[in-house]
């Protein structure tokens, strides 16, 4: 999926300006001498043209997925490759990870030694970095995904779950909402956003 593919559908139910920075990125250049290789083109785009200045909080389950701001994407990145407190570098972490973002520390990335394989969202705390889901192709298909389900929590019922005797469900409106479009916009990652959902 496109970016422009992407926002044509977030523009459709996104309330107002959407935090991106479109346009005032320019941190490509920045980013490939950090990291010492070249940039996938799909990244590139996104670092000089989307990147939000700022980071950008979306609606999750649990802890709010964490779209890192220009001002923190970079090659060292502390409690996962770096260590601030005694300025060292983390073993295990490979190079090549690009990191986007994280969900409760869960890190979002983009692996530059292997961009074919997506999107991927890893698990900390499992002792390696293999443990994980692709949860998009692009890194647009994850912008509208990850917007898709932030709308969905933010712009229907109150209170967005229900967790009773029927399980833990999506609120009827924005299940109706979410749980087709997603089946569409996430294709074959549509588990890795809605299998939290005993409705969906």
């Amino acid at each position: 999926m496109t970016f422009d593919e992407a926002f044509a559908e977030i523009r459709q139910f996104w309330p107002g300006e959407m935090p991106f920075a479109f346009g005032h990125g320019a941190a490509a250049g920045r980013l490939a001498a950090e990291f010492g290789r070249e940039l996938p083109a799909d990244l590139v785009t996104y670092l000089d043209t989307i990147a939000p200045a700022e980071e950008v909080d979306f609606t999750t389950v649990g802890n709010p997925l964490s779209l890192y701001g220009l001002d923190r994407l970079g090659v060292r990145q502390d409690g996962y490759n770096w260590n601030s407190v005694t300025n060292e570098p983390i073993a295990d972490w490979p190079a090549g990870f690009f990191m986007l973002g994280d969900e409760g520390a869960d890190p979002v990335l983009l692996d530059l030694d292997h961009p074919e394989r997506g999107i991927q969202k890893l698990r900390h705390g499992t002792g390696d970095w293999e443990t994980g889901d692709t949860v998009a192709d692009t890194i647009g298909q994850f912008l509208l995904c990850s917007a898709a389900l932030h709308h969905a929590f933010e712009a229907f019922e109150t209170d967005y779950i229900t967790d009773d005797e029927r399980g833990f469900n999506l609120a009827p409106q924005a299940a109706a909402w979410l749980f087709p479009r997603m089946k569409t916009w996430a294709g074959l990652y549509y588990q890795a956003w809605c299998a939290d959902f005993d409705n969906a």
